[in-house]
């Protein structure tokens, strides 16, 4: 098939080229070029971008080809002459805007600028092309539906350390996501991406257009989801990011977006990348090697790449806002008097001061008495507790890729695929602390102790105390393609094998261990409180209570849990496609058809230390299974008219378990693209699309949670019309069930937009984007379980329905009448969701006189609506009104301006990306209305890069990421540790790196 390059100017979210008939019409119009010598294909590309025009060519007649460039003001046909100028290469003219590149025995064409369109003699090729959003394997442009590519070159320009920085940083992606700089989540080892505020389950992540295995922990305990933390940022070629549904083509999960990330596929010689860095603040010090060979062989064609990373971790105590230098310092150890139950109002009466004193060597030396100005008594504080905290992870990353292609015979081609990731992480959430009610026998008096360890008490201090976790992601593929003759039909058939096997050692307190632990400092146990249920301890020894524990003591009740996770993805598929099926007034159609069969599993056994509560507060979840799928599906591309197209395109997918209901769904696409003059493009798509059921919410075993909530019940026997304090639960046990009849979560979506390009390289684009889900599988709100559990209880809902047997039993008491003592939720298909959005990208390259030229980008993303109605009979939320449903970003800007120098010697960028306003701590826990509840400031951060190639197989670079060191907006409001919003925001700061990159041999990639 034809290989046409995209027109990639710079930007971080760069619009794919527009279409034949946008293109500029003059052909003979002078033009500024600054192609470096190299390798023919990048120049190739960077020529394209430069002259505004399209090459058609196969990619066998380019490659281990390299040109000495081409610098200066010239026409485009001087501009090619000179480019191909010893590479046996000529050309022929197709239009005003379009070459096709053959062996130089064939004469040229003279521009012709009145010649009409002709039809393409379509170059044969064997080779493997990743046409994202299409199963046609053209060359032509889809544009029915935006695609937004981040080339290679773009990711090393704005200085992305690794692809969650490439994806995070999308104007897309503005929904908030936990990750490493979020402590104590459920996947700090673990990178997910929200487009349009959706949650990560929601966007469909491919790998040179093949789909990848999920990562084998629950995002949130709940939802399986694919890390993008795994993929090797110097092997991939560019990014393909597609809005909206696409399950007519890809299948379930393509309903926010589809991120393809598409690797090297070619390569003539070797080239070896070094970087290095660190932040100005201390933590994060980062290296990077990356290496890669490739060579073409008689019929072989292979290409072998590493990439090698080693990151420190950034701990709190690092950056300012996190260091946690307050003037109130944090409890380390306190005993809180409640006094006795005749004078016992739930509110604590003093501080127990520590006979002794405090354990002054305890954090760095930082520990003290501390008064505290409300309450007689002192405790023993730090200002240093919350600082042992990881806001990045120590990582290690090793990535191997080995392409291997042989041309069985002209009309097939034999190819296997494969890449491989191991992964070691370790992370610390923060200091845990150790709390429980007794009863003084001798004063009898309630009393609440509390312990927080300090590194000093462990073995290893924390560093011998982080989680840590290996994880191993791998896909392979062996296949082969081909035509049949001269007809025109080519296929394509190949078997992948996907997997993500990850283990993590977590360190836990068993509970009877540490219970054990402290009941023999205090003292004897002599009963038990008829009242409360709280121990009743005689001969009491605070002062041992107030003493540093030793490491040996600590390793006493402390011990690594092993826990174990593994997905994996089988698939079948195969292809069959016609880029000139017939021919129609506007062109040629396209058709093609694909089958596809596999089988997917989830397993992440339960540890039975948690299921028997052995371990101290501390939630879990797991389970596992398996499931098998089959789809088909059809695309047509209809050039109806010059000026019209239409893009439709069909699927049906069936999923079948073992044992629960079988799901299946059809769905579709139609699109539109309409030109009324050369310059404009107007396009549109309607499509539907479905996610499958996680494989979590069928096979998930029994998982426990704990979670705030109110006792509505309890509160409307006390004739209470708000209830307080006396009926909040700071912590309700509950367990969350699976449900084996999921039905398939729906969506539709649609755009509309418009491309413009009203002179030679300059470009705007307007979309307008709905997408609109339901049924959406999520677990049962506990709130309007308890609502209704309470309505049922009061009569106010009839007693015998199924929905009050339901709530019933799954509220526990202790009694008709008695406190709650657990929940019991489900997952059902019960939410519905709605996003509306405007995406904009303008840009503008021009020459600079002869100084170089200049590239000019701008991306824009306004979320203008996004809804979410938690269950039938519910109001929908507004998330942006009610700030206590969501802190998502409404808009995201981002825009860059590259200069390069003639003859590309010198290059250099300044990227800057801006975030919205975002709801500030009190409007995120108490609602807009509360006072002091508002948005906090934008945060705006730039990036530059500045690179110098003193030879043309050698490259140096000079990266600075956030100049301005900036930290998170100020918040003052914000009550909790760490003082900023960790899913929305991070605390990096300033990090400057070098980079060498060195080709050997051949002309590299």
């Amino acid at each position: 098939m034809p290989c046409l390059p995209s027109l990639l100017l710079g930007g971080v979210t760069v619009l794919s080229a527009p279409p034949l008939a946008l293109a500029a019409p003059s052909m003979a119009r002078e033009q500024t070029y600054a192609v470096a010598a190299g390798a023919l294909r990048n120049a190739l590309d960077t020529f394209a971008a430069q002259g505004d025009i399209q090459l058609v060519y196969d990619p066998a007649l380019v490659a281990g080809k390299s040109t000495r460039g081409v610098s200066g003001r010239l026409a485009p046909a001087e501009a090619l002459q000179q480019l191909l100028a010893g590479t046996g290469l000529s050309w022929k003219v197709i239009n005003a805007t379009t070459f096709v590149l053959e062996p130089a025995a064939v004469m040229h064409q003279q521009p012709d600028q009145t010649a009409a369109v002709a039809t393409i003699g379509k170059p044969t090729t064997l080779n493997a092309v990743t046409v994202s959003g299409s199963l046609i394997s053209n060359a032509n442009i889809q544009t029915a539906t935006p695609t937004y590519t981040i080339a290679a070159t773009d990711i090393r320009a704005r200085g992305y350390n690794n692809l969650p920085d490439v994806l995070q940083n999308l104007v897309l992606a503005t929904g908030s996501v936990q990750g490493p700089q979020a402590a104590r989540s459920f996947t700090q080892g673990a990178q997910p991406v929200s487009l349009f505020g959706l949650g990560p389950q929601f966007t469909l992540v491919l790998l040179d257009g093949k789909p990848v295995a999920n990562f084998g922990r629950l995002y949130n305990a709940s939802i399986n989801f694919t890390s993008v933390a795994n993929f090797p940022v110097s092997l991939i070629d560019h990014i393909d990011v597609m809005p909206g549904g696409a399950s007519s083509i890809y299948g379930s999960q393509a309903i926010g977006g589809v991120i393809n990330i598409i690797t090297r596929s070619q390569q003539d010689g070797g080239e070896i990348s070094v970087r290095t860095g660190r932040y100005s603040d201390g933590g994060g010090a980062n290296q990077r090697i990356s290496g890669a060979y490739g060579r073409d062989s008689g019929r072989w064609r292979v290409l072998a790449a590493f990439e090698f990373d080693n990151d420190s971790p950034i701990w709190g105590y690092q950056r300012s806002l996190t260091a946690n230098d307050m003037p109130q310092p944090v409890v380390q150890s306190d005993i809180l008097d409640y006094g006795a139950l005749s004078t016992y109002n739930g509110a604590p009466q003093g501080h127990h001061n520590p006979p002794n004193g405090c354990a002054s060597q305890l954090f760095g030396g930082s520990t003290m008495p501390v008064a505290n100005p409300l309450l007689p008594g002192v405790y023993c504080g730090s200002s240093k507790v919350d600082g042992y905290t990881t806001y990045s992870n120590q990582l290690r990353n090793i990535d191997g890729m080995l392409k291997l292609s042989y041309r069985f015979s002209d009309h097939v081609r034999l190819y296997g695929d494969a890449l491989v990731n191991q992964q070691q992480q370790r992370w610390y959430p923060g200091v845990s602390d150790w709390h429980r009610w007794i009863e003084d026998s001798a004063t009898g008096h309630y009393l609440y102790l509390e312990k927080v360890f300090a590194p000093e008490e462990m073995p290893g201090g924390v560093a011998g105390q982080m989680d840590r976790q290996n994880d191993l992601l791998y896909q392979a593929d062996i296949g082969a393609n081909g035509r049949w003759g001269d007809s025109g039909w080519n296929w394509d058939i190949y078997y992948l094998r996907s997997g993500d096997r990850t283990h993590v050692v977590e360190p836990v307190w068993i509970k009877a261990d540490i219970n054990a632990y402290f009941t023999g400092l205090l003292g004897p146990v002599v009963g038990v409180d008829p009242q409360y249920g709280v121990n009743m301890i005689y001969n009491r020894n605070y002062a041992a209570f107030f003493r540093a524990s030793t490491p040996a003591q600590y390793a006493s009740f402390a011990r690594g849990i092993d826990e174990f996770s593994n997905s994996w993805i089988n698939d079948t598929r195969a292809t069959l496609s016609n880029a000139s099926l017939f021919a129609l007034p506007g062109g040629d159609a396209g058709f093609a058809i694909l089958a596809e069969g596999g089988s997917e599993a989830w397993y992440e056994p339960i540890i039975p230390l948690f299921t028997q509560n052995a371990v101290y507060e501390h939630a879990t979840t797991g389970g596992g299974g398996r499931r098998s799928h089959a789809a088909t599906a059809l695309e047509w591309n209809l050039p109806l008219l010059k000026a019209l197209t239409l893009d439709l395109s069909a699927r049906y997918d069936y999923y079948a378990l073992d044992q629960g209901s079988n799901n299946h769904k059809f769905t579709y696409k139609a699109g539109v693209e309409y030109r009324p003059v050369d310059t404009l493009l107007l396009r549109g798509n309607y499509t539907t699309s479905f996610k499958a059921p996680d494989l979590s919410s069928i096979f998930l075993g029994p998982a426990n949670f704990f979670v705030p909530g109110n006792d509505y019940y309890l509160c409307a026997l006390a004739h209470s019309t708000a209830c307080g304090t006396n009926f909040q639960l700071s912590s309700i046990p509950g367990v969350t069930l699976a449900n084996s009849t999921l039905q398939p979560t729906s969506a539709q979506s649609w755009s509309m937009g418009v491309v413009w390009s009203p002179m030679d390289h300059f470009d705007l684009s307007l979309d307008y984007l709905h997408i609109a889900i339901r049924n959406e599988v999520v677990q049962q709100d506990t709130d309007l379980l308890l609502h209704t559990e309470a309505n049922c209880r009061l009569g106010q809902l009839a007693g015998d329905s199924s929905e009050c047997r339901a709530a019933l039993a799954q509220v526990q008491r202790a009694g008709s009448q008695g406190p709650i003592t657990g929940i019991t939720t489900y997952y059902e298909n019960l939410a519905n969701e709605v996003t509306k959005s405007v995406i904009g990208s303008a840009r503008y390259r021009f020459a600079i006189f002869h100084l170089g030229t200049l590239d000019l980008h701008l991306d824009y993303n306004d979320m203008l609506h996004h809804s979410y109605q938690n269950a039938p009979g519910q109001a929908p939320v507004n998330q942006f009104a009610d700030a206590q449903s969501s802190t998502e970003f409404k808009s995201i800007a981002s825009g860059s301006i590259t200069w390069t120098s003639p003859g590309a010697r010198w290059s250099s960028t300044l990227y800057g990306h801006r975030y919205g306003p975002s709801p500030n701590y009190l409007a995120n826990n108490n609602g807009i209305g509360y006072p002091g509840a508002a948005h906090v400031s934008p945060w705006v951060t730039f990036n530059a890069s500045a690179t110098y190639r003193p030879t043309r197989n050698l490259a140096l670079s000079l990266l600075v990421n956030n100049i301005m060191n900036k930290m998170p907006p100020s918040d003052g409001g914000y009550a909790e540790y760490p003082y900023f919003n960790n899913e929305n925001y991070n605390i990096y700061g300033r990090e400057i790196m070098l980079q060498m990159d060195l080709r050997l041999g051949g002309s590299g990639r």
